[in-house]
């Protein structure tokens, strides 16, 4: 009996310790839970109040920015306090963002992409408010930026060198803030945070596109405006009335002398003054055989059926040299539809013929009416360059705010209405970076250009009433990093019927008011063209090439009313998985140029 009571208060007493070591592993592991969870919590609330500082910061950014950038262009001496506290706000934010449980939220499922967004948009606003605005803060103080517009007719280059190196640095590093943005796609992000993340990026793209083409500009103006001897250069004012593949035939021509930072503007022409020649004033390539005619080189109408603008002023200049014994430095090129870009920034202009041209009616009037109402050639020319000298006299007189015009003349840039080009190797090197450069690309890298141009054919007035989109679609990705690359124009004419030989075609084989026109089309560099087709219609793709690109055409009519659809697909070249860019013709309505297509390789 005692052996059975000792063998049952051993077997309680390992019972008891068993329990003991249990239930003193399961306190741990609570414990250890309740700690984990204290500590998420803790790591939660963290987060989440720097996230809410955050936000407060880059909204009181926003503001500051806003207020800096009316103080910058003013002159203002309290932009530098501005400044200050903006970039406690960017430092806040960034400082905020910047640390381990950001490092780890990034990574998360579902969230990761929105918290490294608001951790990318923070960096990027610290660096511009850092390192770009600064230099551009300090200069503005000391220098009037409304002097770098003409004042009299003359820019001063003082100014202009003066602010070279603010530019150059704020350059530097919004390219540093837009490359810390590249890879932040804000249509993947949570509601509230898609259109401010997108709307800041937007914002740095157009800053650092605005500041690089201002570096160039300010580094170049010095020697091109005459400061180190006197500049000559050929302004053509392109005639959309008239297609081609820049826009319009070369409806008139200037001569505009640069000295010192003074404008003037010299003889004064047409196409009937510089008529064509009976060689050619270039030679032609291989491949500008294989695209275009003779007249390419012999006739000024013809020198922009390529879509090459440097080629283009190229020829024209050996023009102006054998035609009008005039040696140019470079030209510049515009049309009626950047015309009224810039007057939306003057205002009216009144003419000595008591004709005023404004920004709604500048396009009609030179474009159509003056066909319509004026039969003689020479009163037609008369009228365009009397248009073009008193807008270029307004613009250069300084009595206009600066601010209107050279957004006008920004926004004719992006629409490929604005054009230059240098005969000096390194002025033109720089040029051919930026949005003033109407290039023709052969050299792609990663990125595929697609191009899609138009010329008349009849030598009519008709394309006023010419209306046309374009757009694209990257339907593959392929092996090889080739894209299959998808093209469609529609196309069609709003004209009336029965419009006279001054509008329309000058050929009687022609019907009144009937169009006839040629669709040039170019692939990437290294690609071809698969399928063509008109209306559905497959076309016979006769394949040339120029710069690498390979080419070919579609002639089609309209007639008042008709609409048709030109599709071409194609391949892109090898290795080219980048957005592809879509260039186009600018007609005589206000189009996006230059659009990238989301790639289908991602």
């Amino acid at each position: 009996m005692i052996q059975m009571r000792d063998r049952i208060a051993r077997w309680a007493r390992r019972r008891r310790r068993r329990f003991v070591r249990w239930y003193r592993r399961q306190s741990g592991r609570r414990l250890a839970a309740i700690g984990i969870a204290s500590l998420v919590t803790l790591g939660l609330l963290v987060f989440t109040y720097q996230a809410v500082r955050a936000t407060s910061d880059l909204r009181r950014a926003a503001q500051q920015a806003t207020q800096l950038r009316e103080q910058v262009i003013a002159g203002d001496v309290g932009s530098a306090r501005t400044l200050d506290a903006l970039r406690a706000s960017t430092s806040s934010a960034a400082s905020r963002t910047d640390g381990p449980l950001w490092s780890i939220g990034a990574h998360l499922p579902v969230v990761g992409r929105n918290i490294d967004a608001v951790r990318s948009v923070s960096a990027a606003l610290d660096t511009v408010a850092r390192d770009a605005l600064p230099p551009v803060v300090e200069v503005s103080t000391k220098v009037d930026l409304n002097a770098f517009s003409p004042s009299d007719g003359r820019i001063d280059l003082a100014n202009v060198a003066a602010i070279a190196p603010a530019v150059s640095t704020a350059r530097t590093a919004l390219s540093a803030a837009r490359d810390e943005l590249a890879d932040v796609d804000p249509t993947g992000l949570l509601s509230p945070l898609r259109r401010p993340v997108g709307t800041i990026k937007q914002q740095i793209d157009s800053a650092q596109a605005a500041a690089a083409s201002s570096d160039v500009a300010a580094r170049l103006m010095p020697t091109m405006l005459g400061g180190e001897g006197t500049r000559r250069y050929l302004l053509l004012v392109q005639n959309n009335a008239e297609v081609r593949a820049t826009g319009g035939i070369a409806g008139s021509y200037a001569v505009i002398t640069a000295r010192n930072g003074r404008l003037t503007m010299g003889e004064q022409g047409s196409n009937l003054d510089l008529r064509p020649f009976e060689r050619a004033v270039v030679p032609m390539t291989r491949d500008e055989t294989s695209v275009f005619t003779r007249q390419l080189v012999t006739d000024l109408r013809d020198v922009n059926v390529t879509p090459d603008f440097a080629r283009s002023a190229e020829i024209a200049r050996a023009m102006a040299d054998q035609g009008l014994d005039v040696d140019v430095d470079g030209v510049l090129s515009v049309d009626p539809v950047a015309m009224s870009h810039i007057l939306g920034g003057t205002g009216p202009v009144t003419l000595d013929s008591g004709v005023t041209l404004d920004q709604t009616t500048v396009v009609e009037l030179l474009l159509n009416r003056v066909y319509l109402t004026v039969s003689d050639p020479d009163a037609q020319d008369d009228f365009y360059e009397e248009a073009a000298r008193s807008i270029f006299d307004v613009v250069r007189s300084g009595s206009v705010p600066s601010r209107p015009v050279i957004g006008g003349l920004v926004r004719a840039a992006a629409e490929n209405r604005l054009m230059l080009w240098s005969r000096h190797a390194d002025e033109q090197a720089a040029i051919a970076g930026t949005g003033v450069a109407g290039g023709f690309p052969t050299d792609e890298g990663a990125t595929p250009h697609v191009g899609v141009y138009f010329g008349d054919t009849t030598a009519s007035k008709m394309e006023y009433y010419f209306d046309f989109t374009v757009l694209g679609t990257s339907r593959r990705c392929l092996d090889g990093g080739r894209q299959l690359v998808t093209v469609t124009a529609d196309v069609s004419s709003d004209a009336p019927t029965g419009l006279p030989r001054g509008v329309s075609s000058i050929d009687t084989d022609v019907p009144l008011s009937q169009m006839r026109l040629l669709a040039w089309l170019y692939a990437p560099a290294g690609g071809r063209f698969t399928d063509i087709r008109l209306d559905d219609e497959p076309q016979l793709v006769t394949t040339a090439s120029l710069g690498g690109r390979a080419e070919t055409s579609v002639p089609f009519t309209l007639e008042p009313g008709q609409r048709r659809r030109i599709v071409a697909t194609m391949l892109t070249g090898p290795g080219q998985v980048g957005d592809p860019v879509l260039t186009t013709t600018p007609g005589v309505r206000t189009i996006r140029n230059d659009v990238a297509i989301p790639s289908a390789c991602g």
